[in-house]
């Protein structure tokens, strides 16, 4: 029994002996929660946002998620930090985490500290007037989602404006040709009313 013991002891320590000399990991690959958790300092935890400019990602389709990241890796879509940690990550990578997030529970975490600029009743009803041709693809009021086309309903009102402004300011940023009809015809403050509207559902 005891030479038993000895002999197991002398191949467990035979086989670390032997990762270390291959070089071996010592410890997993990271999985897809563990890839997303990096996400959460700015989009919060699984994803639904506690900071106002940060957009709620939690639930979006993976395909749109996918894509999104793979324009950031690229630099296709324009960024200030995401183009930077998109690099980080390979197409692997980028797939895990779009798979894991995409089947989290959608959500703003809101909370008294932390409400963001106030949506304005008024100018969501002017934008309810201007939403028309956006609920073709946007419906239920922004909530309904497909595998290009992410929620906007009841998404922070301060990330919305800003993207309203980049699509409207910035030249090829990426965004389906309808899409681009459709902000083409809207006037800037037309487009503050529409975020204001997606906002309040």
């Amino acid at each position: 029994m005891l030479h038993k013991k000895i002999r197991l002891l002398a191949l467990a320590g035979g086989m670390m002996a032997g990762a270390m000399l291959t070089g071996a990991p010592a410890q997993a690959e990271p999985t897809a929660e563990m890839l997303a958790n990096t996400c959460a300092g700015c989009h919060g935890t699984l994803g639904q946002s506690a900071g106002p400019a940060s957009p709620a990602i939690a639930g979006f389709p993976k395909n749109f998620l996918k894509t999104v990241l793979t324009e950031f890796k690229s630099g296709e879509r324009p960024a200030t930090i995401m183009d930077r940690i998109a690099k980080g990550y390979s197409d692997t990578e980028i797939d895990l985490i779009a798979e894991f997030l995409s089947k989290q529970k959608w959500g703003v975490a809101k909370t008294a500290s932390v409400t963001g600029t106030p949506i304005n009743d008024e100018l969501a009803k002017q934008g309810e007037e201007k939403v028309k041709d956006c609920v073709k693809c946007h419906e239920d009021d922004g909530k309904k989602q497909d595998e290009d086309t992410p929620r906007l309903g009841g998404q922070w009102l301060d990330y919305l404006l800003i993207r309203v402004s980049d699509y409207k300011t910035l030249e090829n940023y990426p965004q389906p040709k309808k899409m681009k009809k459709q902000i083409e015809r809207l006037s800037v403050q037309e487009l503050e009313a529409v975020a204001h509207y997606f906002a309040n559902q």
